[in-house]
């Protein structure tokens, strides 16, 4: 190494270093830190070959698949130099190659137009931040054969709890190894880097791994999330909490849930796992501004003053206007049919199946037109003490509090609604940000009020609600009764959704039909070969699979238990089952 008085500031990092470094090895031994990119059964070389993928019928063009990938949405993560120059573990691979996000379960794609620097579905740089956008979360792979089948809108394979504990411990790693840090600062500057430079990089790495290390301490849970899922409302209501001012006002976000599939959403007239937001009026753009702020929106609490006397509402990097796009986007997307790549439906047990559907299931799961244009779909909510399931999330929405902050005295709804004390509900301070982004942007909310009534939505903000089959001619969302439920959908395209229930806890559909006694206590979630017989992923153990245990906290797979004699029908016997999983199959 050549150490010119231009970089004598190498050697300073080094000795200066060493200590940290001792500390470093002692931390990945005791602490079990990454420190190679080791193999993992979702690093399938398959994955990264265009050639291996089928594309499903669902009504995109390959435009509309760009859009949907790439389109900033307004999160901004980090500071994309760093992200993009960042090693993983010790290694010297980097953070961001393709065979590293596939162990995460994000989907390497090759540079395009929309993605210059060809990062995964769902990663996109805007203001010199990478981002996510719809895509990271509803864009699903599975593979049988040699054949990777695509299905645009599903259920992600990702895990980003993993993903960012990884990048908070690769950003420890980068500050305390001398010669990693020279090798980031040589691809960001250039050989001849100088000392200012260097010193100038490494403080902005600190920054981001202060950033980092402070978010996942604030959303830490005991119970690991894995593939496939995601606590993404206990991420949303501590955000709202962190805007409201205090280092420790936080709940842990220990109700992980599956990622929706996403067709047929905008028709919906209540939408979330526990029917917490509805579709009518602008109440689309407003799930969609909490879902941002939920993965690292930016937004300003300080009212703005227009014109000095109008409210402005709160500024913030939430791109509405794209939101919009995308909704109704997604309105166009249909839901995938069972491909001719998988082995052939058995057509004689399917139409038996059929039967037993309409007499078992179709109460809760209408049976719809999955490419009417005029569809509207009025979800069933079922309480949770007649379904049974997990309750953890549901009641988590109503019970989380926390200190009010620079929110005490202000209305829930920013100028509407009750007067939020020192503490309040998490979701109410959530609320109070949600329409405050909304009064910055009138002309979308106006836009987005038009959209609704393109799709069959009312302008009531709150229109009846379906609960236990009996019509709720008020229902609000600030009810108990309404929200200590769970949302039963369609059922079409039901084929892609494993691991089943609102929380991942059942590996197949087979097995939702069991009684819950019978279902698997422990399976393993992280490979993407698909079982066409049972309808779900493989489940055995693998190089970085996820054991899932549906005895922890907000992992139970009790409930739903329909078709076992519990609803009074008579039980399903082992051919109505096999019969009833080969008609889902066509739905």
């Amino acid at each position: 190494m050549n150490y010119c008085p231009e970089t004598n500031w190498r050697l300073t990092i080094m000795i200066k270093q060493l200590n940290y470094y001792c500390l470093f090895l002692f931390l990945v031994s005791a602490f079990n830190l990454p420190v190679s990119a080791t193999e993992n059964g979702l690093v399938d070389p398959d994955a990264l070959n265009p050639g291996k993928i089928v594309y499903l019928e669902q009504n995109w063009t390959e435009k509309d698949r760009q859009y949907f990938y790439f389109t900033d949405q307004g999160s901004r993560f980090m500071e994309y130099e760093i992200f993009a120059n960042l090693e993983y573990g010790d290694s010297e691979t980097l953070f961001r190659s393709p065979e590293n996000m596939l162990r995460y379960g994000y989907i390497p794609v090759p540079a395009s137009k929309s993605n210059p620097d060809g990062l995964p579905i769902g990663f996109t740089v805007q203001d010199g931040q990478v981002g996510f956008t719809c895509a990271a979360c509803h864009t699903q792979q599975i593979k049988y054969g040699d054949k990777f089948i695509r299905i645009d809108g599903g259920q992600a394979m990702a895990d980003f709890a993993k993903f960012r504990e990884d990048l908070e411990q690769s950003l420890y790693i980068v500050l305390n190894d001398p010669e990693m840090l020279i090798r980031f600062v040589q691809r960001v500057s250039g050989d001849n880097a100088t000392g200012e430079q260097g010193t100038l990089l490494k403080s902005r790495i600190e920054k981001e791994y202060a950033w980092i290390s402070d978010y996942n301490r604030r959303n830490h849970t005991e119970v690991a999330y894995g593939y496939t899922r995601l606590d993404a409302f206990g991420a949303i209501l501590n955000k709202g909490l962190f805007l409201a001012g205090g280092k420790d006002n936080f709940n842990p976000p220990n109700a992980p849930t599956s990622y929706p599939y996403m067709w047929d959403t905008p028709q919906h007239d209540y939408v979330e796992w526990n029917g917490s937001q509805s579709n009518s009026n602008a109440g689309a753009l407003a799930r969609n501004v909490g879902e941002v702020i939920g993965v690292f929106g930016q937004v300003n609490t300080t009212p703005k003053q227009w014109l000095f006397f109008f409210d402005g509402g709160y500024e913030s990097s939430i791109q509405a206007r794209n939101l919009r796009k995308l909704e109704m986007l997604v309105a166009r997307l249909h839901s995938p049919l069972w491909p001719e790549d998988l082995p052939p439906i058995d057509l004689t047990k399917a139409k038996a199946g059929k039967q037993l559907y309409a007499k078992y299931c179709a109460s809760c799961h209408e049976d719809i037109d999955r490419t009417d244009p005029d569809r509207r779909i009025n979800v069933r909510m079922s309480s949770l003490s007649r379904i049974n399931t997990d309750p953890v999330m549901a009641r988590n929405a109503l019970e989380h509090q926390g200190r009010s902050g620079i929110f005490a005295g202000k209305p829930r709804f920013y100028k509407k609604g009750d007067i939020l004390g020192e503490e309040a509900p998490a979701l109410f301070i959530v609320n109070n940000v949600m329409v405050g982004v909304l009064k910055n942007n009138p002309l979308q909310v106006l836009l987005a009020r038009r959209d609704a009534k393109k799709l069959g939505h009312g302008e009531e903000i709150h229109p009846p609600k379906n609960l236990d089959g009996k019509i709720m001619e008020h229902g609000t969302e600030t009810s108990e009764q309404a929200l200590l439920a769970y949302k039963a959908r369609p059922l079409n395209g039901i084929w892609t959704g494993a691991p089943f229930l609102h929380n991942g806890s059942v590996p197949n559909l087979y097995q939702l039909l069991l009684p819950a006694v019978k279902r698997d206590k422990t399976f393993y979630i992280g490979s993407w070969e698909f079982d066409p017989v049972n309808v779900g992923y493989a489940t055995t153990a693998a190089p970085g699979a996820f054991l899932f245990d549906t005895t922890l906290e907000g992992n139970g797979n009790g409930g739903h238990e329909y078709g076992t004699g519990y609803d009074g029908l008579p039980p399903l016997t082992e051919e109505d089952m096999r019969a009833l999983v080969e008609y889902m199959k066509t739905l």
